[in-house]
């Protein structure tokens, strides 16, 4: 498991995940390097005003050559600079190509924190952290309760009188999760809390 980091930082491949929306980072301790592809002249204006209004938190790359692998290398070689500086940052590549996966696999092995993402709003520190939630109570743990409850109960005049009848009766109750070894537990409960009494004969005496 890769310890959690208090500083991020992306690196986005723009020439293969164009559309990203940079206004995620406002306010995150984060910083994005963005590398430009030769050929890549045109950008969308929100981009374009949104580089200007986070440059604190942006950095722009331009690869100048063109060619197979051309950014992806260069890519790497700022990232492993980042990583020499600040080694205890987070960092995240955009990008959907996997050929980073193996380089990725043996920075985890020197302890780098570092992750792939196929877009920019999936990076994991953008998430909001979700409030705990009580889990409630399961209803199989509701139909248990219920059970024993009405077995307990000397006012019910049609409680199972055998040992066969009764375990029939408590599996019934328990609904779809219920099976041999849950209602044996029931039955043992109930008799150790001496609510009944299984007779030599499987005959059943309430207490």
């Amino acid at each position: 498991m890769q310890k959690s980091a208090s500083f991020h930082l992306v690196f986005v491949d723009l020439e293969n995940v164009p559309e990203i929306d940079l206004g995620l980072l406002e306010g995150k301790a984060a910083k994005a390097t963005l590398l430009i592809g030769k050929n890549q002249k045109k950008f969308d204006v929100a981009l374009v005003r949104q580089i200007h209004r986070l440059a604190a938190q942006v950095e722009l790359v331009e690869v100048g050559a063109s060619g197979h692998n051309a950014l992806d290398l260069t890519l790497v070689f700022y990232l492993g600079q980042a990583a020499q500086k600040q080694p205890d940052a987070g960092f995240c590549i955009v990008s959907k190509d996997k050929d980073f996966d193996p380089m990725i696999g043996h920075l985890h092995g020197q302890g780098i924190n570092i992750t792939r993402h196929d877009s920019f709003a999936a990076l994991p520190f953008l998430t909001p952290s979700k409030k705990a939630v009580v889990p409630a109570k399961k209803p199989t743990e509701d139909r248990r309760i219920k059970v024993i409850a009405l077995l307990k109960n000397p006012a019910r005049s049609n409680r199972p009188t055998s040992r066969k009848a009764l375990l029939a009766y408590i599996k019934a109750s328990l609904g779809k999760e219920a099976s041999d070894t849950k209602a044996e537990d029931i039955l043992r409960e109930l008799c150790e809390d001496r609510a009944l009494t299984i007779e030599p004969n499987d005959k059943i005496s309430y207490s």
